[in-house]
């Protein structure tokens, strides 16, 4: 027997106007669409983000800081590699604004630090062989900016760390030897050196640890340069020169401040122009105290004139117990 087939019952379609149609739930692009920001907000959100021009100059504020605390130069690289990232094309505009803040905050700016000088007869040749030589470091420090009127030994004060008598005391050792080379024509031999050392008892140790290590900490600092050339007949000579961060630091003016301080009461007209004459700037100078910047330029002259006591004492001291070489 056949099996019946049984008809569903028919489904009673709803009124058109009783359908509920389902809202679409509004994507991330409509809601911006339908309610866009503010131009006020956008400025703000631009300024505050990571990659503006606030936030860069911002971080590169606080890594000039940190280079100067090292002593250690403001490469460009580094800039464009630790703080600045995918934004390095923007360098010269960070810069500006970076060096405007630090000048209005903490009243410093960069300076661009010379390069080094080709005095070697392999480094003279390799610079003149080279096609492409680059006239820019791309090296800054930070220096003191502020008006003169500021600039005294209550105001700019050696810094804290580890403790202001020992920076006093590094401040007023590198400042002597670059005084010496400089008034020595700018190259000073190991030999002599070491002689004017031991007149101020400084040819073993110094209040900042072994002569030697002191040295090192300088040319590693940058503020003096070890030039060893081998001779023809086969010797070693040892000149020390001025480095990029000492002709920055301590300059003509500073050499000749710190040359007035060693004298005292004792500076007479022809000291005054034997000075002129050495370090070729105008007589007497614009200010009569040292100019000695120290690092970041907030080093100022409480410790050289402390160092400036010591070294007459030494001075005379070496008078007595050095007499055969006061002629030199």
């Amino acid at each position: 027997m056949p099996l019946s087939k049984r008809r569903r019952a028919p489904v009673e379609v709803e009124d058109e106007d009783e359908i509920e149609v389902a809202t679409p739930i509004p994507t991330q692009r409509t809601r911006t669409a339908a309610s866009p920001l503010d131009e006020g907000d956008e400025d703000e959100e631009q300024d505050n983000g990571s990659g503006s021009l606030a936030e860069l100059s911002k971080n590169f504020v606080r890594y000039a800081l940190a280079c100067e605390y090292a002593r250690i130069p403001i490469r460009r690289q580094d800039v464009s590699q630790k703080v600045l990232g995918s934004h390095s094309r923007a360098f010269k505009q960070v810069f500006d604004a970076t060096n405007a803040q630090l000048l209005d905050v903490f009243g410093m700016e960069m300076v661009e630090l010379p390069n080094k000088e080709k005095v070697t007869t392999r480094q003279k040749r390799a610079a003149a062989a080279s096609e492409s030589q680059n006239k820019s470091s791309n090296q800054w420090v930070l220096q003191n900016a502020l008006p003169e009127r500021f600039r005294t030994p209550q105001i700019l004060s050696p810094p804290q760390a580890p403790t202001s008598e020992l920076e006093s005391a590094y401040i007023g050792l590198y400042t002597m030897v670059i005084s010496l080379i400089t008034l020595n024509g700018g190259s000073l031999s190991e030999q002599r050196l070491d002689r004017y050392l031991r007149r101020m008892n400084a040819d073993e140790s110094t209040p900042v640890g072994r002569k030697d290590d002191v040295l090192k900490r300088m040319e590693k600092d940058g503020y003096i340069v070890k030039v060893k050339e081998t001779s023809v007949d086969g010797g070693d000579t040892i000149d020390w020169m001025v480095g990029p961060r000492g002709k920055v630091e301590v300059g003509a003016e500073a050499v000749a401040g710190f040359a007035r301080v060693v004298y005292g009461n004792d500076v007479t007209e022809d000291i005054e122009q034997r000075l002129t004459r050495s370090l070729g700037i105008a007589e007497g100078g614009p200010s009569q105290q040292p100019a000695i910047s120290g690092t970041a330029g907030t080093a100022g002259t409480a410790g050289t004139a402390v160092q400036g006591e010591e070294r007459r004492q030494s001075r005379r001291l070496g008078r007595r117990g050095n007499g055969g070489d006061e002629g030199e």
